[in-house]
């Protein structure tokens, strides 16, 4: 079984040549909404390790995308090897552990545990890649955090938090779009139910009586075997509702800058009984009130100057090229074909 070599802080770097120098790290980091991006140009072989996060509240899921090179990974037991072109999702719950060759650059970005245990009841089955991506989806996604990247390392996004919120629910739909094979033993058939449940939470977000007794109920199993299904992501059926009915209003809200349907009406178009209870609710989930969500964000401060570690010789290693070539994908442009919908 594999170990992590280090029980290093998120900001220590150990190298990985034989002489045993510091391998120096160039990082440019951002923050988009509730997203952490992070670009890191190593310039030599490296490894560093990740302190175990024990609060689901204050934990985050690392995407990790490496632009050239190899990221080689481990958690839980688990070691792999991540490709330009390719992601793996690591937990901030557990130990895990990256290293790179020395031609390696990759983007980080980190996302708040709750928002993706909002969207995949099972997401902890896809850390450590346990299962195939599906290509053409990472395709589109590596393609898109890296333009993301590209724009908004260095400047502000215009709308932060929208942003964020459809990298998410993109992040979401590519994970969800793993092969995991054929579902025959008992975790798997676990899933597929879950997928159903979540199905029908999402097509009757609108009914106000959509309770936890109605959903055990569409899928014939027991209110405690419908409970057992959400303690595996430490959260419950109430709070997984009010989760989806959040980033519906959320999706809504952003999408009428003009203001055709007002608060009230979309809180109660989600499933809210109470309006000042939808909007206590989605001010602490997203940090900003629904009123405020149409209107246009006020210029954000500049990112603070790049992060620089220091060479052995003592300089300072040199900044990071903001050009298109920095961040260009060869799947972004390549790959341009007709997107059908699917099922």
């Amino acid at each position: 079984m594999a170990s992590l070599t280090s029980l290093a802080s998120r900001e220590e770097y150990t190298g990985l040549d034989g002489d045993g120098d510091k391998g120096p790290a160039l990082h440019q980091r951002t923050r988009i909404g509730r997203l952490d991006l992070e670009l890191v140009e190593p310039h030599r072989a490296f490894t560093c390790s990740w302190k175990r996060t024990s609060s689901i509240h204050g934990a985050s899921y690392a995407l990790v995308f490496p632009l050239t090179g190899c990221v080689a990974f481990s958690q839980d037991g688990r070691v792999g090897i991540a490709r330009a072109g390719e992601y793996v999702l690591l937990s901030e719950l557990a130990f895990y552990e990256l290293s790179t060759d020395k031609a390696a650059r990759f983007l980080v970005l980190r996302i708040p545990a709750a928002e993706l245990r909002g969207r995949l009841v099972s997401i902890e089955d896809h850390v450590s890649r346990r299962f195939k991506p599906n290509e053409q989806m990472t395709r589109l996604l590596a393609g898109m955090i890296g333009s993301v990247a590209e724009l908004f390392i260095e400047l502000p996004a215009p709308n932060p938090q929208a942003l964020a919120t459809e990298v998410i629910s993109f992040v979401a739909l590519t994970i969800g779009s793993e092969d995991r094979g054929a579902a025959t033993d008992v975790r798997n058939a676990r899933y597929h139910l879950r997928r159903r449940i979540v199905d029908f939470i999402e097509i009757h977000l609108g009914d106000q009586s959509l309770s936890p007794k109605k959903i055990a109920a569409s899928s014939r199993i027991s209110l405690s075997y419908l409970y057992s299904l959400f303690t595996d992501n430490e959260t419950t059926v109430s709070q997984f509702v009010q989760t989806k009915r959040l980033q519906r209003a959320y999706e809504i809200l952003v999408a009428d800058p003009k203001g055709h349907r007002t608060v009230s009406e979309v809180a109660y178009e989600v499933g809210f009984k109470n309006v000042s209870h939808f909007s206590r609710c989605f001010s602490r989930h997203f940090k900003v009130a629904p009123r405020d969500v149409r209107q246009a964000p006020e210029a954000a401060p500049q990112p603070g100057p790049v992060t620089r570690a220091a060479e052995p010789n003592g300089s300072s290693s040199p900044r990071l090229a903001s050009s298109r070539r920095a961040f260009g994908s060869p799947y972004w442009d390549v790959h341009k074909q007709e997107l059908r919908e699917t099922v």
